[in-house]
Order: C-alpha cells, then structure tokens, then sequence
C-alpha cells in the first residue's frame, strides 16, 4: 500500500512539471559566438646586423576557435591598405614585393583566422620580414644558339632563374649589336627564332617566340649581313635587378640565290669535286648559288655521320633547320657516302619541300640495309640483292648509261671511265620513274670466267613521283671525259627539278 502511494505522487509530480513547461518554455541566454585567435609559429625574426633574408620566404601559423572551428585564413602583405587574401592553408611559400629600385625592404605579413560561424579574428598577429633582393641569372641552354655562321634564320634558347625564387622574375630583354635598344620578352618564353629578310637595305627582321614559332612585335634593325654579330641577353626581376649581360657572336651571310648548295663531300679533295658541280652550274647560267660546307665528320662502319657543326644542333631540327632550309627553293646536294647527311635529310627538309622546294642529290649507291631510315626518305626502296654465289655488282669500263626515252628528251651521252665495283643498282618504288639505268653485270668470287648477265634491275638514277627529289647514283669523276655531263644537269636540274638562281 505504501508503495502505491509513493509512486501516485511521483507521478504527479512529473505531470506538474509537464504542464508547467507547456506553459511558461525554458528560460535562459545563450553564449554568443567567440571570435577565433591567431598565431605565428615563430613570433619573432631576430637577425644579426645587417643580416637580411632573401625576399622569397617560407611563412607557418595557425589558429584555435573557443566555441567551434577554424575553416581558414585570410593574409595580408604590406600595409592596412592592401587587400586580404583566403587561403585555407596554414603556411606558404611568399616573395615578398621590394620596390623597384630598391635593394632593401621591410615587409609586414599579416594573417587572421576564421571560423566556421565567419567570424575573423579581430586582433591578427604581423611580423615584419626585413628582405633583400638578390639580382637575377640567366644562360643560354646548351647546342641552342647559332653555329659560326648562319644565313638568314637563327635561333637562341635560355633559362632564368632569381636566387629570391623564379616567382621574382619579371621579364627577359634581348638586344642585337646595339646592346642600348632592349626590347622585353615575357619571362615564360624560354626560345626564340629570327628570321632576317636581306632582300631589302637596310635588312629586317621577324622575331618568333617559343618553339612554335608564335608572331611577336618585335624586330631587329642593327643587323650586320656578311659579318660579326652579337646577340644579348639579361633578365630582370620585380625590384628593377639586372643580370648579367650575356652575349653570343657569329657571323651572318647574306643569301644571294634561290638554290643552296650542300657539300657533303668528305675528304681532302672535297672543294675541288663541289668546284666541278658548281662550274657546270654557272655554265648553264647559275651563277649565284649560295655554299654550305657539311663536309665535317667521319662516317665509319656503316654508321650514320656526326651532324654537321655547320648546322644548328640535331636538337632544332624543328624548328629551326627547318625554317632554314625553306629560304631557299632548291638544294642540290653532293656527297661521297649515303652514310652521311643525306640520312638526316627527313628530319631539316619537311618545311622546305611543303613550300614547294626541289631537290638534285648525286651520292654513289652501296649495298645498305634494307630497313635503313634513309629509304624514307629517298625516291627508291632498297638496293639490289647480289644473286647467291656472286661477289660484286660492276660497270665495266665504257659501260653506257642509258636514259628512259620515253621520259627525257635529248638525253645527255653518258659512259664510265674506269671499272666500277662499289655501286649497286637501286629498286624505285611502283610509282617511281626510271631516269638511267647502266649495264650492270656480277663478278664471282673466284674471278674465274669474268662477268656474268645481270637480268635484275639495273637503275642508277629516279625522281620520285613528285618530281622533287631526283637522285643520281654515280660520281661525275667515275664518268669518262666524253660524257655530258652540263647536259646532265641541265635535264636533272633545270628541266625536270625547275632550278632557278
């Protein structure tokens, strides 16, 4: 019974707290929202005299809120004037602004925190960074300025760098010969290629920014065609500090003529065999004909010849050989060994013959590799096969050389002087023209019973089926003194390959 009465009035007594809170609601304030605080990891920069830091630094803090959380930071550089910035990091790396014609500065960096109600933190810590800037450095990037001498396209390519971190860079100034007149140059163009045009007094120029060869405004007028040139180079930094002023010499030619003449002829006797090429030239009338030696370097071993030093690095193939070799509208080339240039004339000549450029290559064949590079690139596909048991192809003596009558007109009357064992006959493509074939024979190991009929292909010479490219497979000293060869060059050349000077 006792215990029955004792929960009635408990029960009471929680139904008179019930009613009572329907009627009256709870009572009391609520806290308002505290504002975050802010603090550096380091409180103070304490150097010694005369000490000062570099003007790129490495800034850490942190903030704590009472009542919620810190969803990020707001900084500021400089005085109250200047705007904050959000970040939800808690440190970065800064360069702190110098300036411009000051060495020195002392930088205040503020920072505040804010919470997840909005609230900023009303008194933000400041430290004062006393900095000094540190002047710029640049260079020119390795095989990326001009050879001794170029003609009217060359290219420099650089790299900068601001001990107070690149973010200082402010901009790259470039000036020719006349090291007064700097023209500016975005800080993140690396490379530049100029291309002189010489056809007018005094001569211009074009300048194209980066690798692809992007239009700019700018242009030198100080150049000096047929002799010495410097080009220089400085960076500058947010605070006015120069570099080092860096300067490459060289020496630019004038083109005088549409065709470029390529020696690629090695040996001691190289200038007196380009002298046969280039008088039979200036008999038919091309008499202006501009010269490049790429005679240098050894091909031994089958191996492919050094690049030329007399081209820019293998490296600007594209884009500044490139745009080199497209200033002319014919090449003729000459070499003793398909082991050398001709192998890297995929790579320098695509530019060239988009414009519509035609070119004469006289280089003996030789038995190479089926799968070389070069077959990509020259008007046939491979060489001839020695049937099995034979030792060598060979034009004899006085063979003739016939040319495809239903092609040429008027063909020139060509023989061979002497014995010929190194050439081998070449297999054009389907599409491909016969231009001359010789009267290829073989010759068995044992010399025994002379020569043997060759009834495989017998071709010495094709243009490919554009017409722009026309090889001639035999050396003109291997041709006896009765051939013609001015009528030679002149069908090759001049008829079928269009040259004009």
């Amino acid at each position: 019974m006792r215990t029955r009465t004792i929960s009635l009035i408990l029960a009471i007594a929680v139904s008179a707290l019930f009613y009572s809170g329907c009627d009256t609601g709870l009572k009391g304030n609520l806290n308002e929202n505290q504002p975050p605080s802010t603090s550096f990891t380091v409180n103070d920069i304490n150097l010694p005299e005369g000490t000062r830091l570099v003007s790129q630094v490495s800034i850490s803090w942190w903030g704590d809120d009472p009542d919620g959380y810190v969803v990020g930071y707001e900084f500021q550089i400089g005085d109250e004037s200047e705007p904050w910035v959000f970040t939800t990091r808690s440190d970065s790396t800064f360069v702190l602004p110098i300036e411009e014609g000051n060495e020195d500065a002392d930088v205040r960096f503020s920072v505040r925190a804010i919470d997840n109600d909005g609230a900023v933190d009303p008194n933000p810590p400041s430290l004062v960074f006393p900095i000094r800037n540190s002047p710029p450095e640049i260079e020119f990037v390795r095989n990326e300025t001009p050879p001794d001498s170029t003609f009217r396209v060359f290219s420099f390519g650089w790299s900068a760098s601001d001990p107070d971190g690149d973010a200082n860079l402010n901009r790259i100034e470039v000036a020719l010969n006349d090291s007064t007149e700097w023209q500016e140059i975005p800080v993140d163009i690396t490379f530049l290629t100029v291309r002189i045009d010489d056809t007018v007094e005094p001569a211009t120029s074009q300048v194209f920014l980066g690798r692809a060869l992007n239009s700019s405004p700018l242009s030198f007028d100080t150049i000096n065609l047929n002799g010495n040139n410097e080009f220089h180079i400085r960076a500058v930094d947010n605070a006015g500090a120069i570099s080092e002023v860096i300067t490459h010499e060289w020496y630019i030619k004038q083109q005088t003529s549409r065709i470029l003449f390529l020696n690629d002829y090695f040996g001691t006797n190289s200038n007196d065999i380009a002298q046969i090429h280039l008088d039979i030239l200036a008999d038919l009338g091309l008499t202006e004909i501009d010269y490049m030696d790429i005679s240098d370097g050894l091909a031994t071993g089958g191996r492919r010849v050094p690049f030329s030093q007399a081209f820019p690095d293998r490296s600007l193939a594209s884009p500044t050989i490139n745009k080199m070799m497209a200033e002319w509208d014919h090449i003729y080339w000459l070499s003793d060994n398909l082991d050398r240039h001709i192998g890297y004339a995929i790579e320098i000549t695509t530019e060239f013959f988009d414009n519509g450029g035609t070119m004469f290559i006289n280089i003996p064949t030789k038995n190479i590799s089926p799968d070389n590079p070069m077959f990509q690139f020259l008007p046939f596909e491979r060489m001839e096969v020695l049937p099995t048991g034979q030792q060598s192809f060979i034009l004899q003596t006085g063979t003739i050389i016939e040319a495809d009558e239903d092609f040429v007109e008027n063909p020139p009357f060509l023989s061979t002087a002497g014995n010929l064992i190194s050439y081998y006959p070449i297999i054009p493509f389907g599409e491909s023209i016969s231009l001359f074939e010789g009267d290829f024979r073989t010759r068995n190991p044992s010399f025994i019973g002379g020569t043997s009929d060759f009834d495989g292909s017998k071709l010495i010479s094709a243009p490919n089926p554009d017409e722009n490219i026309l090889f001639f497979g035999i050396r003109f000293q291997d041709l006896s003194a009765e051939s013609d060869l001015n009528r030679l060059v002149e069908l090759t050349c001049i008829e079928i390959l269009g040259f004009q000077q």
